[in-house]
């Protein structure tokens, strides 16, 4: 059984270290930051970011972090880390989370959300994800990680319904 919970628990930046460190895709520096925003979350340092997780079975396997960007249009919102356990992944459950998060985000107002990922091979099923999950890539930026290494933005317009006249939490859940 899937669940979602939205506040943060003192064992969660340890919890948040593992499931980043198990994808491969982020190095020492990515996981402590995605550490340090939970803790500092926790002892009430920061009010900007947001973590949303998924449990499976009573264990945290999935979570997203997230906020409004500050200085944007009203409604604008940014993941800036998602990451599920690696033995977990090609489950739904992280299409799941973020279904979770945009209705949750559509609740509050919000009418796009941007994600940046990386160009490299590596990052392909990364792409492909955001892709299946109605983000539409937006921008490269070239160079912007290391000199052959862009940055690619996408962004999912929360206001638009797609060719099925479904808005992106209603897609079915990741195959």
């Amino acid at each position: 059984m899937l669940s979602f919970r939205n506040k943060l628990v003192k064992t969660d930046p340890e919890v948040i270290r593992q499931i980043a460190a198990s994808t491969g895709f982020f190095d020492r520096q990515d996981v402590q930051i995605n550490v340090e925003i939970a803790e500092n979350l926790l002892n009430q340092k920061d009010s900007e970011h947001k973590f949303l997780f998924a449990d499976y079975m009573d264990k945290t396997v999935a979570y997203v972090c997230y906020g409004e960007v500050p200085d944007a249009k009203e409604g604008t919102y940014e993941i800036y880390w998602l990451s599920t356990l690696n033995e977990y992944r090609g489950l739904g459950i992280g299409r799941n989370l973020i279904n979770k998060l945009i209705t949750k985000l559509r609740k509050k107002g919000a009418k796009k959300i941007y994600v940046k990922t990386d160009s490299k091979d590596q990052y392909a099923p990364t792409r492909r994800f955001y892709n299946k999950c109605g983000f539409k890539l937006q921008a490269v930026l070239p160079g912007y990680y290391d000199d052959n290494d862009n940055c690619c933005i996408y962004a999912l317009d929360l206001t638009e319904k797609d060719a099925l006249g479904l808005f992106p939490d209603e897609y079915v859940a990741a195959e």
